[in-house]
């Protein structure tokens, strides 16, 4: 019974990869992805560029700060509802020593207070870009 119960679990254990959540973002439907019209250069006086190592750190720290799939409690307040929304927040980086990179989340001045103003609503990450990992995080 033992030896049964042990070979399907060695049979069962790679299905559990059918099971993982994807790490792309949902993708419109085809007909509505057709009525996008993208310009031949992106507007010099609104773009801005940032170098693919500062977007990882800004990605990982949000990642951890904000999942993409969590979301408001039942009977959540709208001032609550707007603290899940990653639009809610302005994100800073900078280098620092040694291949860590600084990322710092905080809250947008006045998007979510509507009465009192919210106090100490963000965190800083130290971020190792290289080894795709959250170092360390200052609330």
């Amino acid at each position: 019974m033992t030896r049964g119960l042990l070979l399907l679990l060695c049979l069962m254990l790679p299905a559990c990869a059918l099971f993982q959540r994807s790490s792309r973002p949902p993708r419109a439907p085809p007909e509505e992805a057709a009525r996008v019209r993208f310009p031949l250069d992106l507007p010099a006086d609104t773009r801005t560029t940032l170098s693919a190592g500062l977007v990882t750190a800004m990605e990982l720290a949000l990642a951890d700060f904000l999942p993409l799939d969590v979301t408001p409690h039942k009977g959540a307040t709208e001032e609550e509802r707007c603290l899940y929304q990653r639009e809610s927040y302005d994100v800073a980086a900078a280098p620092g020593p040694e291949g860590i990179t600084f990322v710092q989340i905080t809250l947008r001045p006045g998007v979510c207070e509507k009465k009192d103003p919210i106090l100490d609503m963000g965190a800083t990450y130290a971020v190792d870009v290289a080894g795709r990992r959250i170092l360390a995080v200052q609330h």
